[in-house]
């Protein structure tokens, strides 16, 4: 065989095998385009669904006069607010198997501090940058609502104010979650509280953290401790 026929093959060859990396690249530029497509329309189905449910809750809440009912019916509203932030922080991550503690909560404090329209009391943070698994995004979001709830809402009434500190950090291989207020302490008999607080329990059952409660003298100081290796 000579070496031009040899040549000529040997271009055949590098042609083909530039057609088949050309079409290989064509089917997953296509495959990628449908799948964000398709994430961003889970994305807008889920968030309207959120929605729907909020905006049910809201009307809901605004038709019953039960001062008893009306709470409950606002702490199943916060409680959707809160997956929902998780959602769209989730979405909105480069990383969407981990979850950024630190930042969900600084959205959650300014929503609910926000929302209370309390001037009268001071947030301090301190938090130290913690990343959990997506998969517990949405009970350790949920523990947290709870807590800063339960802070702003029963640990101040109306013409008390007060601090609130939310800390997190790591501790003896622990991620540790501390939220602490100067209110009235609390009240072991105000059903709405107590609720909210064993929902704190089961949801730290499921994701194998403590969760110690306290008197801070004056208010109440709530630890949650996650164990590192559970983050993995």
């Amino acid at each position: 065989m000579d070496d031009y026929s040899e040549s000529k093959r040997a271009r055949d060859r590098q042609d083909e095998l530039e057609q088949l990396v050309e079409d290989r690249t064509r089917e997953l530029t296509q495959a990628l385009e449908q799948k964000t497509a398709l994430l961003h329309e889970v994305d807008h189905r889920v968030k309207n669904n959120l929605q729907l449910i909020s905006s049910l809750l809201l009307l809901q809440n605004r038709r019953v006069s039960d001062p008893n009912l009306k709470a409950s019916l606002k702490g199943m509203l916060g409680r959707v607010n809160a997956i929902a932030t998780v959602h769209r922080r989730l979405f909105q991550s480069e990383d969407v198997q981990r979850f950024d503690v630190s930042a969900f909560i600084r959205d959650m404090v300014a929503d609910l501090v926000g929302s209370s329209a309390r001037d009268d009391i001071e947030i301090q943070l301190d938090l130290e940058r913690v990343d959990i698994p997506a998969a517990k995004a949405a009970p350790f979001a949920l523990v947290v609502n709870e807590l800063l709830t339960n802070a702003l809402r029963h640990g101040f009434p109306e013409g008390r104010g007060g601090r609130i500190f939310i800390g997190v950090n790591r501790l003896n291989g622990d991620f540790r979650i501390e939220i602490t207020d100067t209110g009235v302490g609390l009240d072991r008999d105000n059903t709405a509280s107590g609720f909210g607080l064993t929902i704190v329990q089961l949801l730290c059952q499921q994701l194998k953290a403590k969760v110690e409660t306290t008197d801070a003298e004056p208010g109440t100081r709530v630890v949650v401790l996650l164990p590192v290796d559970t983050t993995h």
